[in-house]
This record gives structure tokens, sequence and C-alpha cells, in this order.
């Protein structure tokens, strides 16, 4: 470009420039439940509220969004449970970290808040696989329900530990392979999950409880009635401040425990949008994805899990 129209242009370019204010609207809060029965476990739910965009990311804001005062009940199809409401303020420290392990939740999250689930501690509600169970909810005045099916679980065939052989010389690090066959009848949809229990360097099992990897679930429409092998990688700590130097990988010496999830179709699409939306935000060539919820009058998932687990300890 000749230098002459150089200042010009750069005049031009300036004053197309204009500050553009964009005022999100402001929603009402709705109900969210996150809760799941598995075969063999009591129904652990946890109900929090929506945010707006804006609103405040702080120990404190967090703690807000929790509901605290609910009734909770499930119907197996011949009781109905009114669940246990179990809240964190009431937890001794020394049980925090398995309670935290149970619902999900980062043990520093419940020391500093009070957080409440619901459950059932007599241990007369324990989840069956084939059997259909029916959440109610009762919770700042709205009433929120949901209907779940336990699948029959499906185990891995094997399970082994491999070198991820990334780098020249790299002989302690790698992810878990499994082999699994896939029954005949289209439909089937799974979730992985992975534990580490040999002791870290403060004495304590690596891992405090099961932790799913980026996109954690698949389901049978391109490989239904197949036997295939498939490998994940490590899933991390949502929200945990700890130093990871072997992140993304199982390491040389690990025991490994997998739980693997079977789920229904509408589970599965529920769990499958939420991954998806969590690992595309600020990807501006991704197309939003809306989560879809099984859960009539709010937002979230009510899951009947069948689970089988598996354990390996990671030798090359």
């Amino acid at each position: 470009m000749d230098k002459r129209f150089l200042l010009p242009f750069l005049f031009l370019l300036a004053a197309c420039e204009k500050e553009i204010t964009v005022e999100l609207p402001r929603t009402d809060p709705r109900i969210v439940v996150e809760g799941t029965i598995e075969t063999g476990a009591p129904p652990i739910i946890l109900l929090s509220r929506t945010q707006n965009f804006f609103d405040p990311t702080n120990v404190a804001a967090i703690a807000a969004t929790f509901v605290s005062d609910a009734t909770v009940t499930v119907f197996d199809g011949t009781t109905t449970h009114t669940l246990d409401r179990i809240c964190s303020e009431i937890i001794p420290e020394d049980q925090l970290e398995e309670v935290a392990a149970l619902v999900g939740l980062d043990p520093d999250l419940l020391r500093q808040a009070n957080i409440c689930a619901w459950t059932k501690q007599d241990n007369s509600l324990l989840g069956v696989e084939g059997r259909t169970y029916t959440l109610n909810v009762l919770a700042d005045g709205n009433e929120l329900s949901a209907t779940t099916t336990i699948p029959n679980a499906v185990a891995l065939d094997s399970l082994w530990f491999r070198l991820a052989e990334q780098n020249p010389g790299d002989d302690s690090l790698g992810f878990m392979w499994a082999t699994l066959s896939d029954p005949d009848t289209i439909g089937n949809a799974y979730r992985w999950f992975a534990r580490r229990i040999n002791a870290g360097a403060n004495g304590e099992p690596k891992d405090a409880r099961f932790i799913p990897p980026t996109f954690s679930v698949f389901e049978d429409r391109f490989v239904n009635g197949l036997t295939f092998d498939f490998a994940y990688n490590r899933g991390s700590e949502p929200f945990s401040n700890a130093v990871d130097l072997e992140s993304g990988y199982f390491k040389r010496g690990d025991t490994v425990v997998v739980k693997l999830a079977n789920m229904g179709t509408i589970e599965y699409r529920f769990y499958n949008t939420l991954e998806t939306n969590i690992n595309t935000q600020g990807d501006v060539f991704s197309n939003p994805a809306n989560v879809i919820s099984n859960v009539t009058g709010g937002l979230g998932v009510w899951a009947g899990l069948g689970v089988r687990l598996d354990t390996a300890v990671c030798i090359p």
C-alpha cells in the first residue's frame, strides 16, 4: 500500500470502532438434580440451583446454589422411601473424605460450606438391576420428578495397562486398556470410571473416589454385538489444586479399579451432552450443546447405573 494512504486508512479503521454493551437477561433459578442409584448401593441425590452467567463463583456463592431444605422420595415399584438428609456441617472431620468421595464433591468445599445430600442410611433401599425407580422432589415450592431403570450390567472381558510411549525412553506412564463384548441388542450405553487405590506420597490412596475421564460415556451404535478393545486416559479430580505430575496418565505400579456403568439411552444423552458442553467451552468453532435432562419440572439427571468392577496392576 502507498504510504500516502496508510495514515488515512488507519484513521478510518479507528473511526469504525464502536463500544458494544451486551445485556444478558437474568432468569429465575431452577432446581438441578444430580441423582444416581447403582447396583447394590443406596441412592445419592444432590440438589442445586442454576446461576446467571455473571453471578459470583467464590466458595460462598457456589455454596449458596445448593439446596439444603427439601423432601426427597424414591418409589421402587413397591414402597415409597423417604430419603435421609445428610449435611456436611455435622460430618466429623475423620469421615469427611469418605463422604466427599461418595457424593463426588471436593472435601475442601464440604469443609467451607454446609452442603446437603439425600440418601438412605439404613440400606433399606439398594439398587437392583432390572428395577425401575421413580424420584420425587419438593424444593423451593417446586415439584420435580424423574424415572430411571437400572439396566443389567456388562462386565469387561479383560483389563490391562499399556505404556503410552509418548516420549523416547518413557517406561512408566500409560493408559488403561480393556476388551468389551457388547450384547447383540442395540441401545447399550456405558460410562467409564477409574480409581487408583495404591498409596500416594501422603500414605493415602491416590484417588479418593472413582473419577470419569474426559468423554467418559459411549454407546453401541457402531459396535453393537461386537468384541473390541479400547483405551482411556486418567481423569482428573475437578476443582483440585494439587500438583499432578502424572496428569492424564496411569503410572507403572498403580493398582487401578475400573467401574464400568451401564445406563439407559436418555441417561446416556444427558452425560454425553453435558460432557460435550463442558469440553467445548471457549471453542469458537464448536456448536453449543443443550444438555438433555430426564427431570420433569427441573433440570439434571436421575440415573440408574448397572455397575461392574475390575482391577488391574499397572505392569506393562
